[in-house]
């Protein structure tokens, strides 16, 4: 039993096992390091300079929580958070019930200029955001949206990629399911939401995932269209920490870098299980 056991161990420790585990272990080490450092120093004592003490593991909770509790209550943080959720909440709802919905369409139904209507959509992936800001930015002043969670979260509710992912996935879809529903009477929007809808919810957990992730750390767009400080998303509230004319510590600018991005781990290592079976099903496999 034992030389079984000896002969399957030198089996599986073969030269490119070790290559694939020595690869994955240095890629993990410098992904991890970085955010393993910042937590360290947040909750250490102040006063240490960092190239003196480099500070490879946290050494006291009560300084960690005075340091967040001066972030969230010193400034308008708190008041950012709450933006950035209702920001992130408000476009990702609206984005996955428009290009849902609008992938229903173009993956399980025909009509008129299908196929070149889906092909300007995702030409939209090629053009880089910064060639449509200003002409996004004169239709949401236009609307009186500046300064606004509406003007924040609705341009990005149009999502070509989002509508390339759910139709990828709609597109296996048994239409047997369609027709039987159509039989039993439902409408083609009842088809949809009690049919397609719960049949993709992997597709909906994997979008609603990235989504999340892209509206946390969006920079650009908030800083273009808040104006005012009550309006600032948590990437912007950060800037206040590390910007050349602040002089906060470096235990309180990576306290509040820790604090910003904090919900975006906890989303991913919640729902990471999810978000790698939605991108396996919907066909990006090839």
């Amino acid at each position: 039993m034992n030389t079984k056991i000896v002969s399957r161990l030198r089996h599986s420790l073969t030269i490119s096992n070790l290559l694939k585990w020595l690869v994955a272990i240095l890629w993990f080490v410098v992904t991890i390091y970085p955010l393993w450092w910042m937590f360290s120093v947040v909750f250490t004592p102040a006063g240490v300079p960092v190239a003196i003490n480099p500070r490879l593991y946290p050494t006291s909770l009560t300084d960690g929580i005075a340091h967040i509790k001066e972030v969230i209550f010193g400034s308008e943080f708190l008041r950012s958070y709450l933006v950035s959720f209702a920001y992130s909440g408000l476009q990702i709802g609206g984005m996955l019930l428009v290009c849902s919905m609008a992938a229903y369409e173009f993956s399980l139904h025909n009509f008129p200029g299908k196929n070149i209507l889906f092909f300007i959509c995702l030409s939209a992936l090629m053009v880089p955001g910064v060639v449509t800001l200003i002409p996004t930015y004169r239709i949401v002043a236009k609307l009186g949206w500046l300064d606004t969670i509406w003007g924040l979260a609705v341009p990005g509710i149009a999502s070509a990629f989002a509508l390339f992912l759910f139709r990828q996935f709609m597109e296996n879809i048994p239409r047997e399911l369609l027709d039987a529903a159509q039989i039993d009477g439902a409408s083609h929007f009842g088809v949809f939401w009690y049919v397609v809808r719960p049949l993709s919810s992997n597709a909906y957990t994997t979008m609603g995932v990235l989504g999340f992730m892209f509206a946390w750390g969006n920079f650009l767009w908030p800083l273009v269209i808040s104006r005012k400080a009550a309006m600032y998303t948590i990437s912007l509230a950060v800037t206040h920490y590390i910007g050349p004319q602040t002089w906060y510590p470096i235990e309180i600018t990576l306290t509040a870098a820790f604090l910003a991005a904090l919900p975006p781990i906890i989303v991913y290592i919640v729902l990471q299980r999810y978000l790698v079976e939605g991108i396996a099903l919907t066909g990006l496999k090839g």
